[in-house]
């Protein structure tokens, strides 16, 4: 069965106060995992990247703080606060890389 963790029930707080960066870190905090839906949270600290990652399922990422670039192939997709790009289901791609930032990250497999 899948639930909801890491947040607030008590009072309502914006989504980038949850998760604290760490300098030269990329700090993860997962919201949700079943066998179908994946939800995490991240905080990358200035310069970290992830490179060439690929889910089995499709994966939304949304900027909650700063801004990133997102590479698959040859293509590098720069997205700011509140921009959203899904990656196709076993997509290569990299995330990060223009200072720091905060993503929301959900995968759904079939």
């Amino acid at each position: 069965m899948a639930c909801l963790r890491n947040l607030p029930t008590k009072a309502a707080k914006e989504l980038a106060s949850l998760i604290t960066p760490k300098k030269n870190q990329i700090v993860s905090m997962n919201l949700s995992q079943s066998d179908h839906l994946q939800i995490s949270l991240f905080t990358f600290a200035d310069q970290e990247t992830v490179s060439e990652e690929e889910y089995y399922g499709d994966t939304m990422y949304l900027v909650i703080e700063g801004e990133t670039f997102i590479t698959q192939k040859e293509e590098k997709h720069h997205l700011k606060q509140g921009d959203t790009l899904m990656v196709p289901a076993r997509t290569v791609h990299a995330v990060g890389g223009k200072g720091s930032f905060k993503l929301l990250q959900i995968t759904v497999n079939d």
